[in-house]
């Protein structure tokens, strides 16, 4: 399946029919029949909708024994959205207004704001909506018979035919197409970094392994292994920089530790470790050796190095790092396995830091438990 970005996905397709019946004493009832047999993959979304054509709430269709969930409102019709040809649904935010991808959404992968599915519903599945107990209404009004709604034809048409029904929708691939480690929903979002739709947890730390991962078989590649230790202390400076930015948009801080982490300098390890623990009690050293730590420290100060001094040893990395192995103007030079080492200790801090922000946001344990047992 092509992967291209911001590409057109179709809607799955089917038909649903309104079956409009009187009965024998007079009374008018109605009943509503889903159908899908296109080759591709397809669910509903099912909500409650009063006959204005706006929604109030999702339902739960019930099961074996189990009745559905009740509307909200008496009067609401059970309304029902068909996804894209993937499977998935358009969501759009209605606090930061972003939009993405998801088979299900109870939060926005890029604020983090909760809601019920239906408050997720973007222009055009609204409009749908609106169309959909239109017809029902229209159905009721006209009498006995079957009243269809073709989204077939949504399915057929594109963004760019001159003819489309007046409930079209299609759904828009954005750039990162990822699943959960935690809960295995999946989730399409702008960028590559945000929160699960479903279970809450942030995706970076696996998009992080994905990296450490790479960066492992470069070195064992016979990559330059000070091009690595740059490049695995960066992992680490960009991973802490979006950390620290939700931290201090989603927690309360006096002015006095606001100003400890945007000041804070991401070439001495020590010091960041040390803001994290007094502002937030985040242990980022937590399950890493003394030894590891000095090393890393030292690996942080020789990144500054390999980016700002070509590699040689300036004065500045000598008084801030301590280290009296080399001299002033040497080059410095790293071997593999120092390399392999910053890479792995890398990923111990991030997931430590993961860890720790996840105590103060936690994620849906519940639908996390769900997915272990299965």
């Amino acid at each position: 399946m092509s992967q291209t970005e911001f590409q057109e996905i179709a809607h799955c397709g089917g038909t649903v029919t309104f079956s409009i019946r009187t009965t024998e004493d007079g009374r008018m009832q109605y009943q509503v029949s889903v159908q899908h047999s296109r080759p591709n993959a397809a669910t509903f979304l099912p909500i409650y909708a009063i006959p204005q054509g706006i929604a109030v709430s999702t339902f739960q269709l019930g099961g074996i024994g189990a009745p559905p969930s009740r509307p909200p409102i008496p009067g609401c019709y059970q309304v029902f959205i068909g996804s894209d040809s993937e499977g998935m649904f358009g969501h759009e935010c209605p606090v930061c207004r972003n939009y993405w991808r998801a088979e299900h959404a109870v939060m926005c992968p890029y604020c983090g704001s909760e809601a019920d599915r239906h408050q997720f519903l973007t222009g055009a599945q609204r409009k749908y909506v609106a169309h959909y107990c239109e017809t029902l209404n229209e159905a009721q009004e006209a009498g006995d018979g079957d009243y269809t709604i073709n989204m077939d034809e949504v399915a057929d048409a594109t963004a760019s035919s001159n003819e489309k029904p007046p409930f079209y929708y299609s759904e828009l691939r954005r750039q990162n197409l990822f699943t959960c480690d935690a809960c295995g929903a999946r989730s399409d979002i702008l960028g590559i970094y945000g929160y699960c739709s479903v279970c809450g947890t942030r995706n970076d730390l696996q998009e992080l392994k994905t990296l450490i991962t790479q960066l492992h078989k470069r070195i064992s590649d016979g990559a330059p292994p000070e091009t690595c230790v740059r490049d695995a202390v960066a992992c680490f400076d960009s991973f802490v920089k979006r950390f620290a930015e939700l931290l201090l948009s989603n927690v309360p801080l006096t002015p006095a530790r606001r100003h400890l982490i945007e000041k804070r300098s991401l070439h001495d390890l020590a010091r960041i470790v040390d803001v994290f623990k007094s502002v937030f009690d985040i242990d980022l050293s937590s399950g890493i050796t003394d030894k590891d730590m000095q090393f890393a420290k030292r690996m942080f100060f020789r990144r500054h190095v390999y980016e700002h001094s070509g590699g040689e040893v300036d004065q500045q990395y000598i008084d801030q790092s301590g280290d009296k192995s080399v001299l002033l103007r040497q080059a410095i030079r790293e071997d593999g396995e120092s390399a392999h080492r910053i890479a792995t200790i890398v990923q111990k801090l991030t997931a430590n830091l993961h860890w720790g922000f996840h105590q103060i946001f936690p994620p849906n344990a519940e639908v996390i438990r769900r997915h272990a047992d299965r």
